[in-house]
């Protein structure tokens, strides 16, 4: 547990760096309090890293030749549950899972939730050791987080993950493309290609994440510094389907929209015909202000991404319960949603 060392680790550097020397009484405090959070945050680190572990698969590259794609994995059940992203072992029916005490078993897939860039990896191993849960509806903007992983895979033979320590840089963020990330969490702790399925801890050394996508740049699409990882409040969401063999979809709506003006809810634009938005009587013109359903609560709609937040982490077949505003009359709308179309 580190949160308690925070605000007087946090004095300290800055005494350090104020004073530039230790000479003073207040300066060798201050460093014994640093000392003593670096030794908390080592003792972190070998904790939790016993249920990291790399994941190496052969994928098809963009020309359809295979190459090895490496990556990295969560144990979050004795019995030898594994997540990890799809992007890691697409189109893969195996992988093979190497764990920080030199162990490397094939692991096979049990299933996927692609569009949630889920997968859900079984090794038959004993003597594992799981993550145990924290609660990433409870994250805020400033928390200290722990992103573990096998960037580059340097880890090599080993197997023993790297970390980085970072911030919450933001909530919610909604990212959309081929793998839908909702309610994203936004971290600035340096995530790079391998760490893709690795754990995001939070200081209590309690898995709230899983890292998966970093935002690049340029030509040589170079890494920014800018990382996301599912919340793992969406990941319960499907875990009892992933484990019982079952592949998720993720929900779909059927509208466009805009921003309705004052945070009072978004307009509906168009219902796209044969949707589950057109079958439930929605219209071009409706507001919608409110969203209820099991896994989000009653959510009150202010802006476009907090619609799409909603929906993306709700799987196929989820009912949902829209409040809307048609022609200044206030009524309430039952969807269920449906398969969400490839892009």
């Amino acid at each position: 547990m580190l949160r308690s060392w925070f605000p007087p680790a946090l004095a300290a550097v800055a005494a350090v760096l104020v004073c530039g020397a230790f000479g003073r009484a207040g300066d060798a405090e201050a460093l014994a309090t640093v000392r003593a959070f670096e030794r908390d945050l080592e003792a972190l680190i070998a904790r939790v890293s016993s249920s990291v572990v790399t994941v190496g698969a052969v994928v098809d590259d963009e020309d359809g030749f295979p190459v090895k794609s490496g990556g990295s994995g969560v144990v979050i059940d004795a019995s030898g549950y594994v997540l990890t992203n799809d992007h890691v072992t697409e189109g893969q029916t195996e992988a093979q899972v190497g764990f920080a005490d030199g162990r490397v078993v094939t692991a096979r897939v049990v299933a996927r939730d692609r569009q949630g860039d889920l997968a859900l990896l079984r090794v038959d191993a004993t003597g594992l050791t799981p993550a145990s849960f924290g609660d990433s509806e409870a994250l805020r903007p400033g928390q200290r987080v722990l992103a573990l992983g096998n960037p580059f895979g340097l880890a090599g033979d080993t197997h023993v993950p790297a970390a980085s320590l970072g911030i919450v840089s933001a909530t919610q963020r909604y990212l959309g493309g081929s793998k839908v990330y909702g309610e994203a969490i936004q971290i600035d702790a340096p995530v790079n290609p391998g760490n893709s399925g690795g754990p995001l801890f939070d200081l209590e050394g309690r898995l709230v994440g899983l890292n998966g996508r970093i935002s690049v740049r340029g030509a040589d699409r170079h890494n920014v510094g800018v990382g996301f990882a599912i919340p793992l409040h969406q990941i319960l969401l499907v875990l009892d389907d992933l484990k019982a063999g079952r592949d998720v979809e993720r929900g779909y709506l059927g509208v466009r929209f805009l921003t309705a003006k004052q945070g009072r809810g978004v307009v509906v634009r168009d219902v796209l015909p044969r949707t589950p938005a057109s079958s439930a009587g929605l219209r071009a013109g409706d507001r919608i202000l409110a969203v209820e359903g099991p896994g989000v609560g009653r959510r009150a709609i202010t802006q476009p991404v907090r619609l799409q937040n909603a929906l993306a982490i709700l799987p196929a077949g989820t009912q949902v319960t829209l409040v809307l505003e048609r022609e200044g009359e206030r009524l309430t709308v039952q969807v269920v949603l449906a398969r969400r179309p490839p892009q």
